[in-house]
């Protein structure tokens, strides 16, 4: 049987042990060979990225963003929406909502350098303070020797995150509850963070999809 197929049936060996609805036609996702991880210094970034833009949503205060950006010299590796959403006089609530939500992609991104031991069901947001605290105190020599988890790791994350986010989908499309009390805002940053990781569609953050 090939990896991804044996992926796909852990996945949903899983699911269905939670209860969750899957879809069996739903397609295998890459095999490990055809896939290529960002490096641990670009997966750092990101994370900060992402953390910094939501802890300045989260406050309301853009300016706290801005010094962390040229802190860490992060300006070239914000996302266009990002750097937008900096430049911008006052936070927008649709902006604030949008924004905050970022808080939520940086877990997968810290679970692959190694700062969380596994990546918890998402059933719940996470504590924002103990995320945008260990990225403020963050202090590393040389980010470049950072390394990142196996791709088979990855990969298995990917693949349950795709079916999970299939699952929540067809929960809204049915008018029915979240199966195992899933959180959607919690899957879809996630889905969006594990497919940027192994560079679906070689797509920038931004644009990255999260198909089902």
């Amino acid at each position: 049987m090939p990896e991804s197929e044996t992926r796909k049936q852990k996945s949903i060996a899983f699911l269905k042990s939670k209860g969750v609805a899957v879809l069996a036609t739903l397609p295998e996702i890459e095999e490990a060979a055809d896939v290529k991880i960002r490096s641990g210094a670009d997966i750092v970034r990101r994370a900060m990225c992402l953390t910094t833009v939501a802890n300045a949503a989260i406050k309301n205060d853009i300016s706290v963003a801005r010094a962390y950006v040229k802190k860490h010299d992060l300006a070239e590796h914000l996302s266009p929406e990002e750097q937008a959403f900096l430049e911008a006089d006052d936070i927008s609530e649709s902006a604030a909502i949008q924004f905050s939500w970022r808080i939520e992609a940086a877990i997968p991104l810290m679970w692959a350098i190694g700062v969380y031991p596994e990546l918890w069901f998402p059933d719940d947001e996470v504590d924002v303070s103990d995320v945008i605290d260990y990225w403020i105190a963050f202090n590393h020599p040389d980010i470049t020797r950072i390394g990142h988890r196996d791709v088979h790791e990855i990969l298995d994350e990917a693949d349950l995150i795709y079916r999970l986010h299939w699952a929540v989908r067809q929960a809204k499309i049915d008018s029915t509850e979240q199966p195992a009390n899933l959180h959607p805002g919690v899957v879809r940053e996630r889905h969006q963070a594990l497919n940027w990781l192994i560079c679906y569609e070689d797509d920038d953050w931004d644009d990255v999809g999260t198909d089902t």
